[in-house]
């Protein structure tokens, strides 16, 4: 860890700095150990507030119980669902129109950039939003989850930063060999921009599948449910009689079986980081610097 020529100064920042982060990822991953536990554990260790970070009794009713549930089923779906397909459009449709912005021939260039970074501060408001959703006829589909952000602000400068660090030469060759626009974007600057495309993937599928606010509103059917519906309810419930199938749960404490629901709903974000980790520290730095 220590370098032979490391002065004392820096050999102490490097203990503290490890330390901390030590500290803060023990922080991040205790919860989810917690949560595993008590999924795991029989009801009365969990009642009697027993287990902490050592599952006591093993189990796995809750998770049986979960997993067979037509309501977990159908809510995990529709957030898979809404997850892949909105991340892709969202991806797809913020690179084009962050390659078209950060051309600076392109008439009226400021203005549009105003319009987007406008709705990260402004927007119409909870109601008048509603009545656009609803005269639309999204309401209690799920599309309504994915075509009203098919273009994130926030990833929008990321990309449009990025594309204008690239050096003009690489568009200007293509276009002496006859390029036009979308074979630039989709043969030339897409295939380089891969630790940029992962960067925003992951912050658009993490906030797809976090989103609670746009269900809560728009989405009053079963059919259409997603997890942060079906875990608000989970939660909420005072009793068992306020989940489903209540007479499985019956040797199951209600705390065992929402541990068993978040943990299981966490679980998909999570395996998305590390196949894409890789980018995420480049991505975030692309462009930041311009050339």
């Amino acid at each position: 860890m220590f370098d032979k020529r490391m002065k004392t100064g820096e050999k102490v920042f490097t203990v503290v700095n490890y330390t901390l982060l030590i500290t803060v990822g023990l922080i991040c991953v205790l919860p989810f150990i917690t949560l595993l536990a008590k999924s795991v554990s029989e009801e009365a260790y969990v009642v009697s507030g027993q287990v902490s970070l050592w599952p006591m009794g093993f189990q796995l009713k809750a998770y049986q119980v979960l997993l067979s549930g037509i309501d977990f089923r159908t809510a995990f779906t529709n957030s898979l669902f809404v997850a892949v397909i909105g991340t892709a459009i969202q991806v797809f449709f913020t690179a084009c129109v962050g390659y078209a912005i950060a051309k600076r021939d392109l008439v009226g260039r400021k203005a549009i950039n105003i319009l987007y970074v406008f709705t990260m501060l402004f927007n119409g408001g909870m109601i008048p939003t509603y009545m656009v959703i609803k005269n639309t006829g999204l309401i209690n589909h799920l599309w309504v989850l994915v075509i009203p952000g098919m273009v994130s602000a926030f990833n929008l400068i990321l990309v449009r930063n990025y594309f204008e660090s690239l050096p003009y030469s690489l568009e200007e060759s293509a276009r002496i060999d006859g390029a036009g626009n979308l074979t630039i974007l989709f043969r030339i600057m897409l295939p380089i921009s891969k630790p940029l495309l992962a960067t925003i993937a992951i912050f658009s599928a993490v906030g797809i599948w976090n989103n609670y606010m746009d269900p809560l509103m728009y989405l009053t059917k079963k059919e259409v449910q997603v997890l942060p519906l079906f875990l608000q309810n989970v939660v909420a419930a005072a009793n068992k009689n306020g989940l489903e199938n209540p007479d499985q749960l019956a040797n199951i404490a209600s705390e065992t079986f929402r541990a068993a629901a978040i943990f299981v709903s966490s679980i998909p974000i999570l395996l998305v980081y590390p196949f894409l980790q890789k980018y995420f520290v480049t991505g975030l730095t692309l462009g930041a610097v311009k050339q």
